[in-house]
Order: structure tokens, then C-alpha cells, then sequence
């Protein structure tokens, strides 16, 4: 299954772009960003958070849930 959107570091986030950009292409992050592809990207900024702006939109156009997702009742009230 191929994926409209993949995940980038930018600016101290991970930033959703369209998957069909290729290295050194400009483009703009889900969130509105410009920025252009990067030939490779440093490992530790993979562990950047992610940008909540791309992450909505990305749920949004997947039709997931946005997250922190509702919690179901009882949960919480049973300690668990």
C-alpha cells in the first residue's frame, strides 16, 4: 500500500511532505512549511517530535482519529 505523505526533521520537528518529493526537491510540509528535501538527514533527528500541525492534517487525510484520542468511560475510573 503506497502512502500520499512521508515523514521528514525540519526545524526541530518531524514534518509530513508529499511522498512523491525527491531529494532536493522544494516543497511544503503538511503545516504549511517550505522547505526542500534533504539527501540525508542526521539519525538523531528522527527522534524529534512531530509537528502537531502535520499530524492533524495527516490524520485528517488518512481518516484517523486525532490524537490524544477520547478515552473510553470506565477506563479511568477502574484504576486500570
Amino acid at each position: 500500500m503506497s502512502r500520499s505523505f512521508r515523514w521528514l526533521p525540519h526545524e526541530g520537528r518531524r514534518h509530513a511532505v508529499s511522498a512523491r518529493l525527491e531529494v532536493r526537491d522544494e516543497g511544503v510540509t503538511l503545516c504549511g512549511i517550505g522547505l526542500v528535501v534533504p539527501s540525508s538527514p542526521a539519525y538523531p533527528q528522527w527522534c524529534w517530535p512531530t509537528c502537531a500541525g502535520c499530524d492533524l492534517a495527516w490524520r485528517e487525510h488518512e481518516g484517523i482519529q486525532p490524537y490524544p484520542r477520547p478515552t473510553g468511560r470506565g477506563l479511568e475510573e477502574s484504576g486500570r
